[in-house]
């Protein structure tokens, strides 16, 4: 997802001026990633930067209070800066934390949420939260987009342009992709975009877009493999503009004992590891409310996917109710429920908009609702004020969020503490090491019971 929100101002841009160099004092990071510094009264902002560095940099846009610049010396290394174990680091827009080491990445991104609470929601969550648990920072991801260049060789895109970086190899996927599946695109017709998708288990699916006249040699190409032979090894299906041409168009992902199959054109988590955590995490809360007696029987799943939650959790509710506005996504969750011993029979899933959904008045009794657990998963939007007065017209007793953007938590989780709910647990992933996307997970409960 690109669609990053940040803290940084958007401003009035002024007439261009003369590029200067400055030598500034990073104080910290901020949401995307950047260190901020302070230049004569206004906030500079650094890619690449990282906390207590000294550096010189080239100013290249001035808006009014705040300038934006590049790195061209440090003089000073902060005390977390490391050299980048990756050769296309700087160039390639796929990382932009690859500087720091993992234990102040994860610092980085845990005072960024304390100071998005603070700044956005007016709450003080230092003492509330809790940083994540170190994980592999390297080789973790099952999912990237990869685009050719002219000569068709692989990679993503230059930070801050339409560039091709081409690629050798990228460190956040696994060997498997780099060493077989990335070898193995270059040598099939040009291609404008490919996505490969991998289950953990060696088996991947590779989603092919292009020029409809593509099409033909594709078929040509697949029509010559001789027969029960994949295109690849380990290829389970091999999709062109969306259109299957050979094999499956999903996997199955096996995530906490529960399998999940997943769709060519719906979301999954991109970490199998720290997913797991999370549910594990997650169950840990939902087992302590238990104990506590204050869980309901009804779990509301309310961005429900392709039923990550609903599968997981089920075991702890009597009533599972699942909702998506994604039809592929929702198309798969009803598969996996139908084939999940845990939620078949208690979960059902529906489509549309969370709002429509929630009116419905067969859906569940009002006093179910108020007590409930319901999840909610958004996209980096956040819930925004429309979401939340949903939550809050059937106003259930837990609600745990999980987000993929602090500045928008914070927004909502504020809404939410004006409405009567308190702040009970909050925990930062390392979801994503290597890069400034941060998850997040927080506890709120109902102060009214």
């Amino acid at each position: 997802m690109n669609d990053k929100q940040t803290d940084k101002p958007v401003g009035k841009i002024l007439q261009p001026e003369p590029s200067g160099m400055i030598e500034v004092r990073i104080e910290k990071l901020v949401t995307g990633g950047d260190g901020l510094a302070r230049h004569e009264g206004q906030a500079v902002f650094v890619p690449l930067a990282a906390p207590q560095d000294l550096v010189r940099v080239t100013v290249k846009e001035r808006r009014k209070g705040f300038v934006r610049a590049t790195v061209d010396e440090i003089l000073e290394p902060g005390p977390g800066r490391q050299d980048p174990p990756c050769p296309h680091y700087g160039q390639c827009g796929g990382c932009d934390l690859q500087h720091l080491d993992p234990e102040h990445q994860r610092q980085a991104k845990a005072d960024i949420v304390v100071d998005c609470f603070k700044r956005v929601g007016k709450m003080d969550v230092s003492e509330l939260l809790t940083g994540s648990a170190a994980a592999a920072d390297m080789g973790y991801r099952n999912r990237i987009r990869v685009f050719s260049n002219p000569v068709n060789h692989y990679g993503l895109m230059r930070r801050g342009t339409h560039e091709v970086v081409p690629l050798d190899g990228c460190a956040l996927m696994p060997e498997q992709f780099n060493r077989d599946i990335l070898n193995w695109l270059r040598m099939l017709p040009p291609a404008e975009q490919i996505v490969v998708r991998m289950d953990g288990r060696g088996g991947w699916l590779v989603s092919i877009f292009g020029s409809p006249k593509r099409l033909k040699v594709m078929r040509k190409v697949i029509a010559a493999l001789p027969e029960g032979e994949p295109p690849a090894p380990g290829c389970e299906g091999l999709l062109f503009n969306n259109l299957p041409l050979w094999g499956h168009d999903y996997l199955i992902h096996e995530i906490a004992g529960h399998k999940y199959r997943v769709g060519a054109k719906s979301f999954f988590q991109g970490n199998h590891t720290v997913t797991e955590e999370a549910l594990g995490l997650i169950r840990e809360w939902i087992i302590e409310l238990k104990d506590e007696g204050s869980l309901g029987v009804m779990l509301g799943d309310l961005f429900c996917g392709v039923g990550l939650f609903s599968l997981a959790l089920a075991d702890l509710f009597g009533k599972v109710v699942a909702v998506d506005s994604d039809a592929n996504g929702c198309r798969d969750a009803k598969n996996n429920i139908k084939h999940s011993e845990a939620a078949r029979g208690k979960a059902r899933v529906f489509t549309g908009r969370l709002a429509k959904i929630l009116a419905q008045p067969d859906l569940a009794p009002p006093v179910m609702w108020n007590a409930s657990f319901c999840i909610v998963d958004p996209p980096r939007a956040g819930l925004g004020k429309d979401g939340v007065q949903t939550l809050l017209e059937v106003r259930p007793r837990h609600l745990l969020y999980m987000s993929c953007d602090p500045a928008t938590l914070a927004r909502d989780a504020a809404a939410f503490v004006n409405a009567g709910y308190v702040a009970k647990k909050l925990r930062v992933l390392d979801m994503f090491p290597q890069t400034s996307h941060i998850e997040t997970l927080l506890l709120l409960e109902k102060s009214d019971g």
